[in-house]
C-alpha cells in the first residue's frame, strides 16, 4: 500500500506540472492582437477634348463674289475619380480570405471539327465570372510597431470604355510597414491620344488613366 500511495503521488504530481505548463501556452493564444489590413483601389482619369470646325459660302451680288466663312472652337475637359476600398481582421501569424464579389454570366463559343464525319459545328456554353473584390492576406507584428503583410489583392470592375468588358488589377507582395501608415502596392498608368480630321476642321482627344493600390496596415 505505501508503494502504491508513493505511485500516485508522483503521477499526480508530473500531471499538475504538465498543466501549469500548457497554462502560459492558453493564455498567449487569447492575448494574440488582431490585425486591420485595408487596401485600396485609387483611380483617376482625365480626357481633354479640343476641336475647331470652320463653314463658309459664297454670296454672288450683281457679279460680285463676296465669300464669307466661319470658325468655331471648343474645348471640354472630364476627370473622374473612384475609390474602392476592401479590409479584413486578421489573427497575429494567421490568415484571413475576403471575398465581395457578383457572379456574372457570359457566353463562350468553340467550334469542334469531326474529322471522322468530315464537318464542324459551333457549341456554346454559359459561364460564371466573378466581379468584384477579394483579399488574401497573412500578418504578424514585429518589433517596434512595424507589421510583416504578405496578400494578394483583386479588384475587378465593368469597363468603362468596353461595353461588356471586365477589367481588373491584382497585386501579390510581402512587405514590412508601419503601423497605419499607407504604402503604396503599385499601380498601372494608360494613355490614350486621337486625332480626327473633318472637312475644314478637326478634332483633338487626349485621355489617361491611372490606377493605384494602396495598403493600410493598423494593429488594434
Amino acid at each position: 500500500m505505501p508503494e502504491l500511495k508513493a505511485c500516485l503521488g508522483v503521477r499526480f504530481t508530473v500531471a499538475l506540472v504538465c498543466l501549469v505548463l500548457a497554462m502560459p501556452a492558453i493564455g498567449n493564444a487569447q492575448n494574440r492582437r488582431q490585425i486591420k489590413v485595408l487596401v485600396e483601389s485609387q483611380q483617376s482619369g482625365t480626357q481633354n477634348q479640343e476641336g475647331v470646325q470652320g463653314s463658309g459660302s459664297v454670296i454672288i451680288r450683281r457679279g460680285n463674289v463676296q465669300p464669307s466663312g466661319r470658325v468655331t472652337a471648343g474645348e471640354r475637359q472630364t476627370t473622374v475619380q473612384r475609390s474602392t476600398g476592401i479590409f479584413t481582421l486578421v489573427q497575429d501569424g494567421a490568415e484571413s480570405i475576403l471575398s465581395v464579389a457578383t457572379r456574372v454570366p457570359y457566353s463562350e463559343t468553340a467550334y469542334y471539327y469531326n474529322y471522322a464525319a468530315g464537318n464542324g459545328y459551333l457549341q456554346r456554353n454559359i459561364l460564371f465570372t466573378d466581379v468584384g473584390t477579394s483579399l488574401r492576406v497573412s500578418a504578424s507584428v514585429l518589433p517596434d510597431n512595424q507589421i510583416r503583410v504578405r496578400l494578394t489583392p483583386r479588384i475587378s470592375y465593368f469597363s468603362a470604355e468596353r461595353s461588356g468588358a471586365i477589367d481588373f488589377t491584382e497585386a501579390t507582395t510581402e512587405l514590412i510597414v508601419p503601423h497605419g501608415q499607407p504604402v503604396s502596392l503599385g499601380g498601372s498608368t494608360t494613355q490614350v491620344h486621337e486625332i480626327t480630321r473633318q472637312i475644314l476642321g478637326y478634332r483633338d482627344r487626349v485621355s489617361s488613366s491611372e490606377t493605384n493600390l494602396v495598403l493600410t496596415a493598423t494593429i488594434q
